[in-house]
């Protein structure tokens, strides 16, 4: 934030110097001050004023009563040939397909590949929002999610079920904050999620916590 000011304030203070000297060189460094607030802007990645969005939304959901909370998203999935399919999600074209070491043209991801994804992508955007509020800094972010599953299920062999028996969900931060914060976000962020929410109930979760490239127990 203080970089951002200090950026900002650049760019008034070269505007400033740009009127009383030569016009056209009070444009060029307009021009370059600009471009260095944008871009320092754009390597930031939690926006400012983001959390306060996040405290809004949830008055809102408060305001408006547990029956106006109830959201419901829908994906229409076509077979296009074979294995290979097609959904369309909120406007969103999203390819499946299997590698060809299973028959398949490998197309796009398959679909546990998507399930695992979505525990990450789910992950992060519950942590930015948590971590906003809580005005906690993201320097990087980055969530691995791995997940086991025993393919003879897929065929019934031996009675075997094809369900993922353990989902291990890694969440790698570097921060300026404590270490205590970051954790008390993380914790957060499981409860809430609700990919999370829902696996929680049906599989093994294994979670791990690494800040700043020390690893954390949770």
């Amino acid at each position: 934030m203080i970089r951002r000011a200090f950026v900002k304030n650049s760019s008034l203070l070269a505007l400033s110097v740009g009127v009383v000297g030569c016009h056209s060189s009070s444009q060029q460094h307009v021009r370059t001050d600009d471009s260095i607030a944008k871009n320092t802007l754009d390597s930031v990645l939690v926006s400012h004023g983001l959390g306060q969005h996040f405290e809004e939304m949830k008055q809102q959901i408060v305001s408006k009563g547990k029956a106006a909370a109830l959201a419901t998203n829908k994906a229409e999935v076509k077979l296009i040939k074979d294995q290979h399919s097609e959904a369309t999600v909120r406007g969103f074209t999203l390819t499946q397909d299997e590698p060809t070491s299973a028959w398949g043209t490998g197309k796009g991801p398959t679909p546990i590949d998507y399930f695992i994804t979505s525990v990450g992508f789910c992950e992060n955007v519950v942590f930015v929002r948590n971590a906003a509020m809580a005005k906690v800094s993201i320097d990087s972010l980055e969530t691995i999610v791995t997940g086991s599953w025993d393919r003879r299920g897929l065929f019934d062999i031996e009675g075997t079920s094809s369900r993922i028996q353990s989902i291990t969900v890694e969440t790698r931060i570097s921060t300026t904050d404590s270490v205590e914060r970051v954790a008390e976000v993380v914790k957060e962020t499981h409860r809430r999620c609700p990919v999370h929410a829902t696996l929680s109930r049906a599989t093994e979760m294994i979670f791990k916590l690494v800040v700043n490239g020390q690893n954390v127990p949770l």
